[in-house]
C-alpha cells in the first residue's frame, strides 16, 4: 500500500467486488485442470472500512499518537527492529504537524499549505521546500521528489477502501479482539506483495487502532506495525501551530532528492 493522506470517501460497489473468482486458463489440448482459489472479499470487513474511511473522511481535524516498528535488513544480523513515535496533528485540507522521536532521531514536519519544513532537533538543521496547496498533493509530491514518507497514510486517503479491494486476494472479518483494552473489529487480507491486518475501534467513531503490514516479497518478510492511540476529534488547533521559526543558530540545509540518493 502506498503512503498516502486525506478527505472524502468513495463508496465502493461491494457486492460487485464480492466473492469474485479467478478463471482458469483454456486451452485446445487436454491438460489437467489446475486448482482455482476463489478470491474471498467479505462484506462486513468491507463495510467496517468504509465506515472507519467515512469517519476519517469528515473530520476536520484530528490529532493522535502513532508508535511503530519496523524491520531492516542487515547484512550481518539479518531483520533488526527499529521503532518511532510521532505525535501527528492534521487540519484539513491543507496543515500538518508531525513530530517524531525514534531511531531516525528527534524531527519534524510542518506543512502550512504552501512550505513544508523539515527540521532535526538532533543537529539543529532545517530545510524548506515550496508545497502544493493540500496535504493530498503534498505527501504525493514530498514522497515522489525525496522518499520522505508520513506514518499511517494510508488511513486517511480519499481512495483507501479502493485501493485496499484493487489490490487484495483476500479480505477477511475476524471477529472483535482487544487492543490495549479497547475492543476492536479485527480484519486481516493478503495480496500479492504483502498480508495486513486492521484493528478497527467498536465505537462510535470506528477508527484505527492498529495495523500490521509483513512485506512476503522481500527478502525474510519484513514488518511494519504501528499502534494509533490518543486520538483527538476535531480539536481547535491554531494556525501557528503549523508554521515553522528556525531556532537560534539553526543551520539551513538542502534535502536531498531521489535522483541524488541513489
Amino acid at each position: 500500500m502506498n503512503k498516502k493522506i486525506l478527505f472524502s470517501v468513495l463508496i465502493c460497489a461491494i457486492a460487485a467486488k464480492t466473492n469474485a473468482q479467478a478463471k482458469p486458463q483454456t486451452s485446445t489440448q487436454t491438460k489437467p485442470q489446475a486448482s482455482v482459489q476463489s478470491r474471498k472479499i467479505d462484506t462486513v470487513a468491507v463495510s467496517i472500512l468504509d465506515r472507519m474511511s467515512a469517519m476519517i473522511g469528515d473530520l476536520g481535524s484530528c490529532g493522535v499518537t502513532v508508535k511503530s516498528n519496523y524491520d531492516v535488513n542487515s547484512q550481518y544480523l539479518g531483520l533488526v527492529k527499529h521503532s518511532n513515535e510521532e505525535q501527528v496533528y492534521l487540519q484539513g485540507p491543507d496543515k500538518l504537524l508531525i513530530r517524531s522521536e525514534g531511531d531516525k532521531g528527534s524531527r519534524s514536519f510542518l506543512y502550512n499549505g504552501k512550505t513544508l519544513n523539515y527540521y532535526s532537533i538532533d543537529r539543529n538543521q532545517y530545510a524548506e521546500v515550496q508545497a502544493p496547496s493540500t496535504i493530498m498533493e503534498m505527501i504525493d509530491s514530498v514522497n515522489k521528489i525525496y522518499g520522505i514518507e508520513f506514518p499511517i497514510a494510508d488511513f486517511f486517503y480519499p481512495t483507501f477502501v479502493d485501493d485496499i479491494l484493487s489490490e487484495a486476494k483476500n479480505l477477511i472479518y475476524l471477529g472483535t479482539t482487544k487492543v490495549n483494552g479497547k475492543e476492536c473489529f479485527h480484519i486481516a487480507g493478503t495480496a500479492k506483495d504483502k498480508t495486513f491486518q486492521f484493528w478497527i475501534s467498536n465505537d462510535a467513531y470506528t477508527l484505527p487502532i492498529k495495523v500490521v503490514i509483513i512485506y512476503t516479497d522481500k527478502e525474510m518478510n519484513p514488518q511494519f506495525k504501528a499502534v494509533l492511540s490518543d486520538w483527538q476529534i476535531n480539536p481547535s488547533l491554531p494556525a501557528a501551530l503549523f508554521e515553522f521559526n528556525p531556532p537560534p543558530r539553526a543551520k539551513k540545509i538542502k534535502l536531498a532528492t531521489l535522483s541524488l540518493k541513489k
